[in-house]
């Protein structure tokens, strides 16, 4: 009887167990469904978007996520979590460093009602969760006259609606009246609309409201399209050249001396392109494949970055940017103006690189820059102990093929920290003699969307995007081949359906990147 009391005891107990565990799994499953979360604009970037993903379980959009709608506090954007997601990204529509957050775990930090600020990397409780995106008014307003000129966006309509209208606004009653005014066909199904002023935000429409007749609130994208199908911006070309992005890296607290990356991506229908790069009309570097320059401004002032493509057919576009430098004299936060290696560069496995800062700023207290740097290997562990000391340079021995990431410190007298974090990629045989050379192949914005971890294909003949090697995994092995093929060493080639990871139709460093992110969260 003694036993048989236990035996129906424990039975009891584990069905009790079973249920608990059962209504904890659902009660945290459903933790995030119509979640309302906000984003301060601080950081420099001119829009934002929202990526987030479960492992195993999807994700709210295909990369770079949806994007956030403005509120009604300026410099605030919100969006509405759609379903059960742990992890979270902010980006500005690209990728990598500069361009979007580190992976940010929502649960546990994030949460309704909860605010994360850009500039300072933290989440808090944000005060006016109320302030919703501006909706259009029921009773809408004529369009408020002005002198000065407009902007104009563009529409790609796969939506396939018969005549797309562009609903403009900066308040309730500062708009171009709902639904928009009419919008004009460019041909290839894209359409225009110029504004009689500047506005902030918009809306395409067909003339109706609600779902499946409109976009959500949009950030006003002057000479930009909006695709309706994949709910992002790029810059709009309307000759045979498309230009996908050209940006600048910092693109905003510029200083003297400060080195600035110059990128740009672009695609021809008539024939390979080529890029030059200008300031304030002065070349700094000619017509080339390479699509990625460096210039570093020597004075302070306000300049004007071209970026000039052609084709193989002669045909031509052309970009600018508009680019603020100031002088660093008197600046009490330390200043990252340049790291040696750059981003992207070789090292040689097995001999001693050198790290290499410059830095300014520091104009506090004893005006003295400490620095600080963590070496991290292909599989992510730390190579060394870091501490501050006054050297500028830093030299370690890397041991392994694949790529390092260089973190770098800077700390001013008052305890003022910035930081910048470069890859470099360790191969047996470098393109060049020369330590810390770049890479002379074609690079791009980097889209590092997380990826769920590869297991072995369950089909013969069928691998998983990033098995280079075609070996069943996606390891390190595949990231140090995508290296050695990129060399151009003897015996090594890639499918490019496989090695293209990011998907920005070349196989570069940026795709060996990716690689190693996937590694890094799988194991």
């Amino acid at each position: 009887m003694i036993r048989t009391k236990h035996k129906v005891i424990s039975i009891v107990l584990c069905l009790a167990l079973v249920f608990g565990a059962l209504f904890a799994l659902s009660f945290s499953a459903g933790a995030a469904t119509g979640d309302k979360i906000y984003v301060r604009l601080n950081n420099g970037w001119s829009q934002v978007y929202c990526y987030m993903w479960t492992d195993n379980v999807g994700n709210n959009h295909d990369w770079p996520g949806e994007q956030m709608t403005a509120t009604s506090e300026s410099g605030v954007y919100t969006y509405t979590v759609p379903s059960n997601f742990e992890k979270i990204i902010f980006n500005n529509g690209s990728g990598g460093p500069g361009n979007q957050t580190d992976n940010l775990t929502y649960t546990g930090n994030g949460g309704d009602g909860k605010l994360y600020d850009l500039s300072a990397g933290t989440w808090s409780q944000y005060a006016q969760p109320s302030s919703d995106p501006v909706q259009p008014s029921s009773n809408p307003t004529q369009p408020s006259s002005s002198s000065g000129g407009g902007i104009t966006v563009y529409f790609k309509n796969t939506a396939n609606w018969a005549q797309p209208k562009c609903y403009m606004w900066n308040t309730d009653s500062d708009n171009n009246g709902w639904p928009g005014g009419a919008m004009v066909s460019e041909g290839d199904n894209v359409w225009s609309y110029t504004s009689s002023k500047v506005y902030a935000n918009c809306i395409f429409d067909n003339g109706n409201s609600g779902t499946g007749n409109q976009t959500d609130n949009l950030i006003a994208m002057d000479g930009q399209i909006f695709d309706y199908s994949t709910k992002t911006w790029s810059i709009y070309s309307a000759g045979p050249i498309k230009v996908h992005s050209f940006t600048a890296d910092p693109s905003s607290n510029i200083y003297t001396g400060m080195e600035i990356g110059l990128t740009a991506q672009a695609t021809s229908s008539e024939g390979s392109v080529s890029y030059k790069f200008s300031v304030n009309g002065n070349v700094i570097r000619d017509f080339a494949t390479g699509n990625t320059a460096t210039w570093t401004p020597t004075a302070a002032g306000e300049y004007t970055v071209t970026c000039d493509f052609k084709d193989t057919a002669n045909n031509t576009e052309s970009r600018t940017l508009n680019v603020t430098v100031a002088s660093d004299s008197g600046v009490t936060s330390p200043i990252i103006k340049k790291v040696t290696p750059a981003e992207n560069s070789y090292i040689k496995k097995g001999s001693a690189a050198t790290v290499s800062v410059t830095a300014g700023g520091g104009q506090t207290g004893t005006n003295l820059l400490f620095y600080k740097y963590i070496i991290k290997d292909p599989t992510g562990a730390q190579t060394n102990t870091a501490y501050y000391t006054l050297n500028s340079t830093y030299k370690f021995t890397p041991s392994k093929e694949g790529v390092y990431k260089i973190e770098v410190y800077v700390q001013a007298s008052d305890n003022s920290v910035s930081n910048k974090t470069v890859n470099v990629i360790s191969a047996a045989n470098v393109p060049t003699s020369s330590e810390g050379s770049s890479a002379t192949v074609p690079s791009s914005s980097v889209q590092t969307q997380p990826t769920t971890p590869t297991q072995p294909p369950t089909t013969p003949g069928q691998y998983q995007l990033g098995d280079v090697n075609k070996d069943g995994y996606v390891n390190i092995k595949d990231a140090t081949h995508v290296q050695l093929y990129l060399i151009e060493a003897t015996g090594y080639t890639v499918d490019k359906a496989l090695a293209d990871v990011n998907k920005d139709g070349y196989v570069t460093v940026k795709d060996v990147t990716a690689i190693q992110r996937i590694v890094a969260e799988f194991v």
